[in-house]
């Protein structure tokens, strides 16, 4: 995506390098006249002012044409503006012979200190401008043929470049790419244009090589340009994202055109993990997404992710915000068959899962751009559910065991069983606390349901709910003495049909959480 970028931007800034070239070619090497034309020439061309600092040409034994200093800026950009393109110093070689060839050739083409900045307005308003072309009509560019290109460059290298996004809208923040080297070989207008490329990106941190071809140059209309391509980014650290931590690597190919770019290919992290908990995990995925060239915009048609014994299936977009630096993350995310014991090693720390099951979960999934901790930016709203759940802590199922015995009026001293339930519920996660409603588990003889919120730092958990029993009040008290004077209040707590609803509170951590009976709501009552 921003490969691409790298490449396409380069080969425009090296146009102003062909232009200095045909007229070193046609006139020889009468230096300051020459130095005048070419900066005239630049302007009056590429409609921008220019600047050159120095230049000079050198015609035997070879031809050596060098410069230094050169910067365009487009007319008519608004005050403030970053020029166009920046060359801190250029070389050129070739032979005599090859001056006089059709089309021109030139050896190799040495850019350093290269700095393009990517003007707003769209792709076809910056060629436009640099060519000197009108803005043609979708007619014209259907019908127009395709002209053989003036002049071969067999090698252009360049180093030390940055590559600098002005974004389309208006007020976003420009993105920053360090270029290390970028290698193309027979550059013209009229054909495919292998190159190789070398660049950091700068979040997640990491080294980005990549290889491929771009063109021919569809000068009517340069956003139909052909580009295509394979990638390799190792090495990423993830910990350059706040809240993450681990070690990216993905391979993967790109091929379409500069206003949309299909990119498929796969991510595989060995020590994936989540500040929150710190506990790694593998994490591999594989992804198909489609790139808006003119913006950097990434559309994701299908996201495959897989940790542990999880699935997680997305879909959705990767998009800039008007005067916001970063992009916003928006997905959908399905989770059709994983454990929730996964997904509890991933965001809480305790080494043990409170909760065993499978589980089914939908979320919408969004991530605005921000400097803050992931987890604290980021909002869900969804709903799960987990069959055969199971809790882990033996305190908390020997409660529920309990209250399973009472709610089928048995002795609560009886040996307990292993309670299963099924729990299911919505939830909402914002500034680092999920909530939940509806939140229901079904155990032999209750069905427990509970509103209220879970701390993701702290653990601290604040429900509140009702256990709608099989059991009277006095059933679940075992009988005897005490039964018989609880037959006195049965009638109060006994609703809807069901033997009795109690109003009970959950407070505590999830470390040690503390199950009880709501008096205040049952005095309330």
């Amino acid at each position: 995506m921003t490969i691409t970028k790298a490449v396409r931007w380069t080969a425009v800034a090296v146009f102003a390098a062909l232009v200095v070239l045909t007229i070193v070619a046609a006139l020889g090497s009468r230096t300051d006249p020459l130095r005048r034309l070419v900066v005239s020439t630049l302007a009056e061309r590429l409609d921008s002012d220019v600047e050159l600092k120095a230049f000079s040409v050198d015609t035997f034994p070879r031809v050596v044409v060098q410069g230094e200093g050169l910067v365009l800026r487009l007319r008519g950009q608004p005050p403030g503006t970053p020029p166009l393109i920046q060359i801190a110093s250029f070389t050129v070689r070739t032979g005599l012979l090859d001056l006089l060839s059709r089309p021109r050739r030139f050896r190799t083409v040495t850019l350093d200190g290269l700095i393009v900045n990517i003007p707003a307005g769209g792709l076809k308003r910056g060629i436009a401008q640099l060519t000197g072309d009108p803005e043609p009509s979708s007619d014209s560019a259907a019908n127009a043929p395709r002209e053989k290109s003036p002049i071969m460059i067999d090698e252009l290298q360049t180093e030390n470049a940055l590559l600098r996004i002005i974004p389309r809208r208006e007020g976003k923040v420009p993105k920053e790419f360090a270029i290390h080297a970028l290698s193309m070989r027979t550059l013209g207008l009229a054909q495919q244009m292998p190159f190789t490329a070398s660049l950091t990106n700068p979040v997640p941190k990491g080294q980005i090589e990549t290889t491929g071809t771009f063109g021919p140059w569809e000068k009517e209309d340069p956003a139909k340009t052909p580009v295509s391509g394979s990638y390799s980014f190792q090495n990423a650290d993830l910990g350059t994202i706040k809240g993450l931590g681990g070690i990216l690597n993905s391979t993967g190919a790109f091929d379409g055109t500069l206003e949309r770019i299909a990119v498929k290919g796969d991510t595989h992290s060995p020590n994936f993990q989540l500040d929150i908990s710190g506990q790694p995990v593998a994490l591999s995925t594989s992804f198909d997404a489609v790139v808006d060239g003119t913006d950097g915009d990434t559309y994701l048609n299908t996201v495959n992710a897989q940790f542990l014994k999880t699935t997680v299936i997305a879909k959705g977009a990767v998009v800039g915000i008007k005067g916001v630096r970063g992009r916003k993350v928006q997905l959908h995310v399905r989770i059709p068959e994983g454990r929730v014991e996964d997904l509890l090693h991933l965001a809480v720390k305790n080494q043990k899962p409170l909760l065993l099951g499978r589980v089914g979960l939908t979320t919408e999934f969004l991530l605005p751009p921000g400097e803050g901790d992931v987890i604290q930016r980021l909002e869900l709203a969804g709903k799960f559910d987990v069959d055969a759940a199971r809790f882990t802590n033996a305190e908390i199922q020997r409660k529920l065991a309990g209250m399973s015995h009472r709610a089928r009026g048995r002795d609560p001293d009886d040996k307990a069983d292993n309670v299963v339930s099924d729990l299911s519920g919505t939830f909402q996660l914002r500034d680092g606390s999920l909530r939940f409603k509806n939140l229901a588990f079904a155990i032999p003889g209750a069905v427990v349901q509970l509103s209220g919120s879970y701390a993701l730092k702290s653990g601290a958990l604040y429900f509140d709910g009702t256990v709608r029993m099989q059991a009277t009040i006095s059933q679940a008290a075992g009988g005897g003495i005490k039964g018989f004077f609880l037959k006195l209040v049965d009638p109060i707590f006994r609703k809807k049909g069901a033997g009795a609803i109690i109003p009970i509170k959950v407070r505590g951590t999830r470390d040690d959480p503390k199950f009880g009976v709501d008096v205040g709501r049952i005095l309330r009552q």
